[in-house]
């Protein structure tokens, strides 16, 4: 053989060593953005879900807070009509019987039971807890079923 010869079946030889060695790598590579692109498309339905979530919640705690903001109007208006005498605090209340007296009148002792003004003030505060807490607790409850999954 001659040295053309050789020198030409070294350079074939070292062309396919360095395409085997370029097809390996591109194999690699080929195999790597493939994981890379699993990984990407696994964060971005991540992100969306999350963006979800938060247009789900922001929604919810709109929807709460205007529920709060109608059930403190309503004890509102109350208040106000009971101020003005437009509405009456009714008690389901009896006096006990006071003792017969010798009194010549006729008329009885006793009146119809009747409530203070510091007695209204606390119902209309228990009737407010009272729907808040009502309010804030099935808006917690909506948030469970929607967002805690």
């Amino acid at each position: 053989m001659s040295r053309i010869t050789t020198a030409l079946i070294a350079v074939i030889i070292a062309l396919l060593v360095g395409m085997w060695y370029t097809t390996s790598q591109m194999q690699s590579l080929s195999s790597e953005l493939k994981e890379i692109t699993q990984v990407a498309n696994q964060q971005k339905a991540d992100l969306e879900n999350i963006q979800r979530q938060r247009v789900q919640a922001a929604a919810l705690d709109i929807k709460v807070t205007q529920e709060l903001a109608n059930a403190k109007s309503e004890v509102e208006r109350l208040r106000t009509d009971l101020g003005n005498g437009a509405k009456r605090l009714h008690i389901a209340a009896s006096c006990p019987k006071l003792p017969e007296t010798s009194a010549a009148t006729g008329e009885p002792d006793a009146t119809s039971p009747r409530y203070d003004a510091e007695f209204e003030r606390n119902y209309l505060s228990l009737i407010e807890r009272i729907r808040q807490s009502e309010t804030m607790i099935n808006g917690l409850q909506s948030y469970i079923r929607t967002q805690c999954q």
